[in-house]
């Protein structure tokens, strides 16, 4: 039985190490592509033979690997200069969040138990289609019929968002007419929600879309929770959603003041929203250190995740309005580059050597 379960433990390693292996040659691409795309932009910030060198060294010596150097190198090229401390994706992938958030990290992707588990008024959920059953957001079970009325008793019109989806995919828009031959058995489980009239401050950069404001909590084992990063995302005319492919991506300060530079699907960098043309630089997010405060309380509440990230706005009533929270994958590409490094506090470029006891 021993050696059944040596066998089983070395089976297993070795089937992880092949995922992370993988994962590092797709960061790669993908930083060579960033670091192609921003300097078009930015051509002063290409690195010298000397940086890119302290880099690799950085990387090996102090995160265990030089698999980890595109991602701080394309973290550098952005921002003109190398910084310790900063956390590449394969990293907080492989060594980060395996401990922050364990076992249970997807939890998040089960819509339909995101309002139980945090009690947040702010989540604009009506209700529910889990295993076949029609569920109001109070608890009440309900036929389809009955279901079409409640929720269109609610609002004109609904947003239906399936387990596991992101990046604008598994995102539907219904009136009350496609709710009718709506097959909800081919969609699996999923939550309704009321469509979201955004505070007026994000919808002058586009009216289209729902932009989604990113705040990234961590809470340290015993400690309070603690807003470590934020960035903005805005979609673009025509598109009803932020997509992964229409997205524009800006950082946040800890005042919650715009960057410099939204960077698209593509790395591209551009100083202003390209169909409103208005500028980035020094726009300052209406309420943001009580959307801060908010996510905070909730991460708070949760308890057993190390990171979490928060999608939400502000709509035009002035109310915060949760859209999801993310403890799969609460990536930290968008916000280490653009205002990182972001997580000096925590213990994570220690976290490699714990792994290898």
């Amino acid at each position: 039985m021993k050696l059944f379960s040596f066998l089983k433990k070395k089976a297993k390693s070795f089937s992880a190490e092949q995922v992370y292996l993988k994962h590092d040659k797709e960061q790669k691409v993908i930083a060579e592509k960033a670091i192609s795309a921003i300097l078009m932009t930015l051509p002063s910030h290409r690195l010298s033979a000397q940086q890119e060198k302290q880099i690799e060294i950085y990387a090996t010596e102090k995160l265990g690997s030089i698999r980890f150097a595109p991602g701080l190198k394309a973290y550098a090229v952005y921002q003109g200069e190398f910084k310790e401390g900063w956390i590449p994706d394969n990293y907080f992938h492989r060594h980060v969040l395996p401990r922050t958030n364990g076992f249970h990290s997807s939890i998040s992707d089960l819509r339909h138990l995101a309002k139980r588990i945090l009690k947040a008024e702010e989540m604009p959920d009506l209700g529910y289609f889990v295993r076949g059953c029609w569920i109001s957001a109070d608890g009440l079970q309900m036929t389809k019929p009955e279901a079409k009325s409640y929720f269109f008793s609610r609002s004109a019109e609904i947003i239906i968002k399936t387990n596991s989806s992101m990046r604008g995919q598994g995102f539907y828009r219904l009136a009350e007419k496609d709710f009718a031959v709506l097959d909800e058995g081919k969609l699996c489980d999923f939550v309704v929600q009321f469509p979201i009239e955004q505070h007026e401050w994000y919808a002058r950069f586009s009216s289209d879309s729902v932009a989604t404001l990113r705040i990234t909590t961590v809470k340290p084992w015993g400690k309070p929770a603690k807003k470590q990063a934020a960035f903005m995302r805005f979609g673009r005319d025509g598109v009803d959603r932020v997509t992964s492919t229409s997205r524009l991506v800006i950082g946040v300060s800890s005042a919650g003041v715009l960057g410099q530079f939204s960077l698209d699907s593509d790395w591209n960098i551009l100083d202003h929203h390209p169909d409103s043309k208005i500028e980035w630089k020094g726009q300052v997010i209406p309420d943001f250190s009580k959307m801060v405060k908010r996510c905070e309380e909730l991460h708070d509440l949760e308890g057993t995740m190390g990171i979490i990230g928060w999608d939400l706005v502000m709509d035009r009533f002035g109310k915060i309005q949760l859209m999801e929270w993310n403890t799969g994958y609460p990536g930290v590409v968008h916000s280490e580059m653009t205002t990182g490094p972001n997580f000096l506090e925590t213990d994570w470029s220690e976290l490699w050597k714990k792994s290898r006891k």
